[in-house]
């Protein structure tokens, strides 16, 4: 398990200085390399935190709902329901989907229309259908907390909680959710054989047919 840094500011006898861990982000074979940008370099502080945030439900207007919560780890970090629930079982009008291989995405939600990870974590907070808060809340909410500002300090060496580092430390720990040498992933690198009804259900993915490439590429 990851640990954040405590001595993430250090005093040398003349000056302090902010020292964080990075964390190496190893491409599997096959891979380009994971578009990381420049104002959210991933730190084992920042990756750390960002879990922490994940799997709370702080960030929700009535301490409800994690991120989590329809991210299910067992289904790839995604919603096996249809629709899935906010706060006070409040429908929503999206499926939570999969949360895996997303650093090497340049386009999020179901109809693209966030640009970066970061981006994309803003909306669930605010959206009423989902955790129903507000960002002025939860950072009140976040700066009053006995461990946040401690975790954020160590992280980033701010003095104050903001929303676009609460996104910052969450889109780092999503750059994690790495999946890799699958039997699909094998069957592309000729290690494996699919099945006559697999590469049916292939072919058809890859067509009009079945029309599921335009949104799942691969």
């Amino acid at each position: 398990a990851l640990n954040y840094n405590p001595n993430a500011i250090v005093n040398d006898g003349s000056c302090n200085y902010f020292v964080t861990t990075p964390y190496m982000i190893e491409n599997p074979n096959g891979f380009p390399n994971m578009n990381i940008p420049s104002t959210n370099q991933m730190t084992e502080e920042g990756v750390f935190l960002g879990e922490k945030l994940f799997k709370d439900p702080i960030l929700s207007a009535d301490n409800s709902l994690a991120c989590i919560s329809c991210h299910k780890q067992d289904y790839s970090f995604a919603d096996p329901q249809q629709f899935s629930l906010g706060i006070d079982n409040n429908l929503g009008v999206r499926n939570a989907s999969a949360l895996i291989n997303l650093g090497w995405n340049n386009k999020f939600n179901w109809d693209g229309s966030a640009s970066s990870l970061e981006e994309q974590a803003f909306e669930p907070v605010i959206n009423p259908l989902e955790m129903n808060n507000s960002w002025a809340n939860v950072e009140k909410v976040l700066n009053e907390h006995p461990e946040y500002p401690n975790l954020f300090k160590a992280a980033f060496n701010i003095n104050y909680i903001d929303s676009n580092h609460v996104v910052k430390a969450i889109s780092q720990y999503e750059r994690t959710l790495i999946s890799v040498n699958s039997k699909f992933d094998k069957y592309i690198q000729g290690e494996e054989n699919l099945t006559p009804s697999e590469l049916s259900g292939y072919a058809i993915f890859n067509s009009e047919k079945g029309d599921c490439f335009h949104c799942h590429g691969t």
